[in-house]
């Protein structure tokens, strides 16, 4: 979840012994040709095709035909919430040791003392959620940030004592949040935000609810944007699955490798063309057997 240069290396070595081959046609970087060139111009989210919601897909009718809004629940919020608190807690750490607090000891003071002004930041706007609820999840996940960054601080330190400040704080936070990329060439939003991009260029994506293979669509869509905007080639990614034990007493991290391999993205492609129909020949693919609990259009079309 808060991952250190010594996580990067780990993620090279499993990543080396999963080769990935992918062909050229379906690198992000030939994005207008087929079979990857978008059929049509309407835009869409990367959520749309990876939430995982609905079997039919009809959150997408619902949401660009009928232009029903969201209506919020618990789990969504919670998700929300919790991607809030990592970005700022990735962003609070490299605050911290850019201002010159270099131990691990000064660091977890310093780091604590943000915390109440931080947990009113990520927690500002939300209903569903709880006010305890959201402050016993936030000190697990701030805790945990502390732990594991001023651990690598003072690792790195030890390791190289002359280092510039620049690179210890990306050797002991090598990762941007909230990485912003342009998915317009491939038919996605202009504005996507990847959860993460681990050094050199590992797609990080956090999940609070339980896995769906949608999921790895998704991925497929963040890469094939990558590609589309650096024309680097990304073949693998991180799914970080977050889970909170009972009574909130602790957390637990888990961790899928995923390669964005030729099967992976025409399943993107296929999942996206058909999105893109739908929503321009305005098909309405039918309520599905059973509705999820999570969808956020519950009570606007529930199979009941």
């Amino acid at each position: 979840m808060f991952f250190t240069f010594e996580d990067v290396v780990r993620f090279s070595r499993i990543f080396r012994g999963r080769p990935c081959s992918v062909s050229d046609e379906l690198r992000g970087w030939r994005w207008n040709e087929y079979p990857l060139v978008p059929p049509y111009s309407v835009r869409i989210n990367v959520s749309d095709l990876a939430g995982g919601f609905c079997s039919t897909y009809r959150h997408i009718y619902v949401r660009y035909v009928l232009r029903v809004r969201e209506k919020p629940n618990f789990r969504l919020e919670l998700g929300s919430f919790i991607h809030r608190v990592y970005h700022l807690a990735s962003c609070k750490a490299k605050h911290i040791m850019y201002s010159g607090i270099l131990s691990g000891d000064s660091f977890k003071d310093s780091f604590k003392s943000f915390s109440d002004k931080c947990f009113d930041e990520s927690y500002s706007g939300f209903n569903v959620l709880k006010l305890g609820f959201a402050r016993r999840v936030f000190d697990l996940i701030w805790s945990y940030a502390s732990n594991v960054y001023s651990a690598a601080l003072d690792r790195v330190r030890s390791i190289s004592p002359y280092i510039s400040l620049d690179g210890l704080v990306n050797h002991v936070i090598p990762m941007t949040a909230e990485f912003p990329v342009d998915g317009s060439l491939i038919g996605l939003n202009r504005a996507i935000r990847i959860d993460a991009i681990l050094t050199p260029c590992i797609v990080v994506e956090l999940k609070t609810r339980e896995f769906r293979p949608d999921y790895e669509v998704g991925l497929a869509g963040y890469a094939l944007a990558l590609e589309s905007q650096y024309e680097i080639p990304i073949d693998y990614a991180v799914i970080v699955e977050v889970r909170f034990g009972k009574g909130l007493k602790d957390l637990k991290i888990y961790e899928r490798y995923i390669q964005i391999s030729d099967e992976l993205r025409e399943r993107f492609i296929e999942k996206r063309d058909q999105a893109m129909r739908m929503v321009v020949e305005e098909i309405d693919p039918g309520i599905p057997d059973r509705c999820s609990n999570d969808c956020p259009f519950l009570g606007v079309c529930s199979s009941g």
